[in-house]
């Protein structure tokens, strides 16, 4: 859409909201195409774990895998969920509150657990990297990148912070096993209970749906169910005839 757009309207930058509307799509796109995996979770299955995506620049990549081969991972899923809350907050002039805060690190468990039982990655220090994000005050960011919006979402007020580090230390705790038992077997315990897959799918579900509905719908399907925001049916009607309706 995008190269369409410059190409019509050279010089100009998209609006916001189709930007915004572009990466709700994407993400809605590669989570839903990520399903497969999160059904071996349960099980336990491992597959052989696929080329990782740079998340550090919050892109991902089409990962080879036991499944499907043109699905992303889970965990590739992550910086995508992220940025996309980041353009909410930038466009909205918001800032994170502690029901985002839960539903970012259970979406953290949730990538930790399925590079565990899905992917068969358990390297040292897995835990800690997958829990990273935050704000960084000596990040290097392009002003407008995915990895800069990301960190200026973090960039909030000392209580903030301080409850989103308690959050993240609270569901990482949850993650270790105890004393002498083995992290797979664990995580299987919680993935069936406290971590259910359902249950965070229904969560991510109604997060897209609250996203769309926060903004208002684009002017053309405005215009096809006959009710313009602002305007009378009259009114409506003109514009309708003008942009060629019938």
């Amino acid at each position: 859409f995008l190269p369409i757009f410059q190409s019509q309207h050279p010089g100009r930058k998209s609006p916001g909201a189709i930007q915004f509307r572009l990466r709700l799509l994407q993400f809605t796109y590669v989570f839903t195409r990520r399903r497969r995996h999160l059904s071996a979770i349960s099980s336990g299955e491992a597959t052989t774990p696929p080329c990782r995506s740079n998340c550090e620049d919050s892109k991902t990549e089409n990962a080879q895998d036991h499944y499907q081969s043109d699905v992303v991972t889970l965990p590739e899923t992550l910086p995508l969920f992220l940025s996309l809350s980041a353009a909410q907050n930038a466009l909205q002039e918001s800032t994170i509150t502690k029901l985002w805060m839960r539903l970012a690190a259970g979406y953290m468990a949730q990538a930790f657990a399925a590079e565990v039982l899905v992917h068969g990655n358990n390297h040292q220090g897995l835990l800690q990297q997958t829990f990273r994000w935050g704000f960084d005050p000596n990040c290097d960011a392009k002003e407008g990148s995915d990895a800069w919006l990301i960190n200026d979402m973090f960039d909030a007020d000392y209580d903030v912070l301080s409850l989103w580090e308690d959050i993240k230390d609270e569901h990482m705790r949850a993650l270790q096993p105890p004393d002498g038992a083995p992290l797979a077997t664990h995580l299987k315990t919680i993935v069936s209970g406290g971590l259910s897959i359902s249950t965070f799918n229904d969560k991510i579900a109604e997060f897209l749906l609250g996203l769309l509905c926060a903004h208002p719908k684009p002017l053309l399907t405005q215009l096809e169910s006959g009710k313009v925001d602002d305007l009378s049916r009259r009114a409506t009607a003109t514009l309708k005839k003008r942009a060629g309706f019938v």
